[in-house]
C-alpha cells in the first residue's frame, strides 16, 4: 500500500466545521476569510477522489461545491440552509493529488432562498461552474 504525502494546505486556511460525515469522507474542506463576508474554499484532493479514468471524479467536486455553496448561503443569511436546485457545467479534469479550490458568489438573497453561484478550479484551471437554490430556514427549523 503506497502512502500518501501529506496535505499541503495553502497559508490562511482553516478547517471547516463541524468536520464529520460527508464532508469529512470527502474531505475534509477548509476555508479562509476574504474581504467582508466571503469565502474562499479548498480541499486536497487524493487517490479517494478518482474516477476510472484516473482523474476526478465530478462526483467529488460536485458534492464540494454543493458544501461550500450552501455554507456560503448560510453565512450570508445567518439562517440554516437546504440545497433544493443544482446546476453544474464540467469544464476541465484534474488529477488526483490536485489542491482543489472552490470560489461562490450570491447571486441573490431574499427572505426564503439564496442563489449561489460556484466554481471549482485546480492548478488555475477552471474545472466545473455551478448555480444553486437553497432554502433559507428560519433559526429554529
Amino acid at each position: 500500500m503506497s502512502q500518501e504525502a501529506p496535505p499541503q494546505i495553502p497559508p490562511g486556511y482553516k478547517l471547516m466545521l463541524p468536520n464529520d460525515g460527508f464532508m469529512q469522507n470527502n474531505g475534509p474542506y477548509y476555508l479562509r476569510r476574504i474581504g467582508e463576508g466571503g469565502y474562499e474554499y479548498g480541499f486536497q484532493s487524493d487517490a479517494r477522489h478518482r474516477n476510472p479514468n484516473n482523474v476526478l471524479h465530478g462526483g467529488a467536486l460536485l458534492g464540494f461545491l454543493d458544501t461550500v455553496m450552501g455554507h456560503f448561503a448560510a453565512s450570508s443569511a445567518k439562517r440554516p440552509t437546504a440545497t433544493i436546485g443544482f446546476d453544474s457545467r464540467f469544464l476541465a479534469s484534474a488529477q488526483p493529488g490536485s489542491w482543489i479550490e472552490g470560489r461562490v458568489a450570491m447571486r441573490r438573497l431574499a427572505r426564503t432562498l439564496a442563489f449561489v453561484d460556484g466554481e471549482a478550479s485546480a492548478n488555475g484551471a477552471l474545472l466545473v461552474t455551478a448555480s444553486g437554490i437553497f432554502r433559507v430556514f428560519e433559526s429554529g427549523h
